[in-house]
């Protein structure tokens, strides 16, 4: 009964009336997922350059060694590319 009092005390306070608007905080809600899933995709598009760049950087490095006439085993050891990725090249 007193929680019921009160909480009719507070809601009808003319101070606190439009405190929580409840439309308000579903968009700032909706905001923050929006900013977290593009903080996200931002990350995962960062990582696959970075894994991009570091294998086509492997693949040029094996190319200038294939067209020095290091053998494909020793490039293949340097590099980690099995023999089908060095035969795209």
């Amino acid at each position: 009964m007193e929680v019921r009092d009160k909480l009719y005390e507070l809601t009808n306070d003319i101070d606190n009336i439009g405190l929580y608007d409840p439309e308000k905080r579903r968009k700032e809600e909706e905001e923050l997922k929006i900013e977290y899933h593009s903080k996200l995709a931002r990350e995962e598009g960062i990582e696959k350059g970075i894994k991009r760049g570091a294998s086509n950087e492997k693949k040029s490095i094996a190319k200038n060694l294939l067209e020095i006439g290091i053998s494909k085993k020793d490039v293949m050891k340097a590099t980690g590319l099995n023999e089908k990725q060095l035969s795209l090249l």
